[in-house]
């Protein structure tokens, strides 16, 4: 899985809460923690592996589980148009 976030989108972490503000359709998302840490992990470049690992050890969830939330919110974001 290759995937980018689009070069246009904000996005902050503001009081532990993330939020990605799309200017162009006056939009703004708002994330749950695991969503927050695929997104930070995909902005940054993260490797599918990396971000597994990532998801497993801080919510305490098995591979499988991390796998299809992983792959679940990554066509998400494909769909409202938040990926390149």
């Amino acid at each position: 899985m290759i995937v980018r976030v689009k070069k246009d989108l904000a996005y902050r972490r503001i009081a532990g809460e993330m939020f990605i503000v799309v200017s162009s359709r006056a939009a703004l998302h708002e994330l749950n923690g695991p969503a927050a840490l695929i997104w930070e992990g995909l902005a940054a470049g993260k490797s599918e592996k990396v971000l597994l690992a990532e998801l497993t050890a801080e919510f305490e969830v098995e591979e499988k589980t991390a796998r299809a939330d992983l792959e679940n919110f990554v066509t998400e974001l494909e769909k409202t148009g938040l990926l390149e």
